[in-house]
């Protein structure tokens, strides 16, 4: 069976983290340690993603890549997003033709 890694990183953003972290809403109790865990999950499946690219047994290297870019975007979001905190654009992405 192979197992379908990109999917496990759908809808990923620093919203979901935060959904996580606040599950009743900005008003009610957080959960401070689930974004983390729920992050530390995912790079737990990103690690072994890459074995097995570079073990050959997959080729879905641009789904990997694209896949680590989310988890680096949202924990940076999540990271750095705080009230009265610096206003930061989302994504950090140019738009594309920018580099061009």
């Amino acid at each position: 069976m192979i197992i379908d890694y990109a999917a496990r990183f759908e809808g990923l953003s620093s919203d979901r983290l935060f959904d996580l972290e606040y599950p009743d809403g900005q008003d009610g109790p957080s959960d401070c340690d689930a974004p983390q865990e729920f992050i530390e999950q995912l790079l737990a499946a990103l690690a072994d993603w890459r074995q097995q690219l570079l073990a050959g047994s997959r080729a879905d290297a641009d789904d990997y890549r694209r896949c680590l870019d989310a988890v680096r975007e949202a924990w940076l979001q999540h990271s750095f997003r705080w009230e009265g905190g610096p206003s930061l654009p989302y994504p950090f992405d140019l738009p594309a033709g920018v580099l061009s």
